[in-house]
């Protein structure tokens, strides 16, 4: 999506863009009111729950991967808040080997190059005030950061409304729709490129309790800008979870993030003879997945 700088500075931020206090403060005034809200009602307790994903691969190929992810809810008779913050971290190693000397008589020589091939990160701060028996207001800020998706950081406040339709035992489905104000910041800024603008969001979330111990929750939200008609950006989360007993369970997951005008990256350019001419700004790939299979602890 077009939601890129116009011009950097030396640390990445946008010249003539830069951060304002009311984005950065968001999340702070969100927690705040959620409290005060929260202090005018009686029950309601703290929910938490965190994921931790680890894989590691030694050998002929060397590679590790950390996940982490952590939720934090809070309901009251009318107000609802959630934290969420998380992110996924992939190192992986390449090993060159060289032989010195003659096909009977030589040396190995090796070197090797550790490289980052994966990083995310994320945190949102989201409050809900239920006015019936289905329609809340809601306020939300998210902060994503994945420099491999071309993006150093993209902040998105949400004001909208939400509908719960379905709300029994075992099943629930909430739509929302709102107007966003984003700001982002790209590795490889467009020239043609505002990194703020207004837009609108829509998205579903759905829970259904299939057995006893295992939930299916499906959450689908959709950007777009308000500048560009093109410029769309989804993003849907399927999720299995299984408790294995009160505190610790397993949860595997499928995320898919679709940008319909991703960010761009500069690669080199060279002439048909092989002469280096500078380099280029080319769209990065629209479609990006990410399969996690992680243990959740409850408390």
């Amino acid at each position: 999506m077009k939601m890129r700088a116009l011009t950097t500075d030396g640390n990445g931020t946008a010249a003539g863009h830069r951060p304002r206090v009311l984005p950065l403060a968001m999340p702070v005034f969100l927690l705040l009111a959620a409290t005060a809200l929260g202090a005018q009602e009686p029950n309601g307790r703290w929910n938490a729950s965190s994921e931790f994903s680890f894989v590691r691969t030694g050998g002929n190929a060397e590679s590790s991967t950390f996940g982490l992810g952590s939720t934090v809810t809070r309901a009251w008779d009318r107000t609802e808040v959630k934290v969420e913050a998380g992110g996924i971290r992939t190192h992986s190693r390449r090993v060159r080997r060289a032989a010195v000397g003659s096909e009977s008589d030589y040396r190995l020589e090796e070197t090797s190059e550790s490289n980052l091939s994966a990083e995310k990160y994320n945190a949102l701060v989201r409050v809900d005030r239920r006015f019936s028996a289905r329609t809340s207001v809601y306020v939300q800020s998210g902060w994503k950061r994945d420099t491999f998706a071309g993006f150093r950081h993209r902040l998105v406040n949400v004001f909208g409304v939400s509908t719960q339709w379905v709300r029994s035992s075992n099943q629930r489905f909430r739509t929302a729709y709102g107007l966003t104000h984003t700001v982002q910041s790209d590795v490889d800024p467009d020239p043609d490129a505002a990194g703020r603008f207004l837009g609108m969001r829509v998205s579903s979330d759905y829970r259904r309790q299939m057995t006893d111990n295992t939930e299916w929750r499906s959450n689908l939200v959709l950007d777009g800008n308000g500048d560009d008609a093109s410029d769309v950006r989804a993003d849907w989360t399927n999720s299995m979870s299984v408790s294995m007993n009160e505190h610790l369970g397993l949860k595997t997951s499928l995320r898919t993030t679709f940008d319909n005008e991703p960010a761009l990256r500069r690669v080199p350019l060279s002439s048909p003879e092989g002469e280096r001419m500078g380099t280029v700004l080319v769209p990065r790939d629209e479609l990006d997945r990410v399969f996690t299979i992680a243990l959740v602890v409850t408390f």
